[in-house]
């Protein structure tokens, strides 16, 4: 009898224990498309593989280069929304302006948009000057058939940086209603 309750004592104290380790994880990761933007880390995702400025985090009287969307929450189309590139630095930035990747907001994380075309191409961004595209412009880009709804999205685009010889992925997050 008194190992029976011994491992009920144990099973209870470890399914408590994961109980707690799941809520630390969606705290860490919002779910909901009322979870201010602000909550989110960055980079809200862990699929990036350099280092990341984010438009919700960026202290844009100190860093040299960012992106920013026109619009962080609200019931607006995808086809108004604009991603607006900063090059606050006095270095040109040469890169490849096609190169975007974009992720979606879902129940279990975060979700890339399937790239189905590519583009190569060469953007200079000259010392204190931006460069601005259509969300849905950007869709287009990685995939033409792609249909934008109702989420929360990163749209994210490497770049040089110019305080070090590395590159940088500059993410904008934002919501359409």
């Amino acid at each position: 009898m008194k190992r029976r309750r011994l491992l009920a004592a144990v099973f209870t104290s470890v399914a408590g224990f994961a109980g707690c380790l799941s809520n630390a994880k969606e705290q860490e990761t919002p779910t909901t498309a009322s979870t201010p933007l602000s909550e989110y880390g960055c980079p809200p995702s862990n699929s990036l593989a350099e280092p990341a400025i984010c438009s919700h985090t960026v202290d844009t009287s100190s860093t040299s280069v960012y992106l920013l969307p026109s619009e962080t929450t609200g019931d607006t189309p995808a086809g108004t929304v604009e991603l607006t590139l900063h090059n606050d630095s006095p270095t040109e930035l040469e890169f490849n302006p096609y190169e975007w990747s974009i992720l979606t907001k879902v129940s279990s994380g975060w979700e890339a948009i399937e790239g189905n075309s590519s583009g190569n191409g060469r953007l200079i961004l000259s010392p204190d000057d931006t460069q601005t595209w259509a969300f849905d412009e950007v869709v287009g880009f990685i995939n033409e058939s792609v249909t934008v709804d109702s989420g929360t999205y990163v749209a994210g685009i490497r770049v040089p940086n110019p305080e070090t010889s590395d590159w940088v992925r500059c993410i904008a997050l934002f919501r359409l209603g």
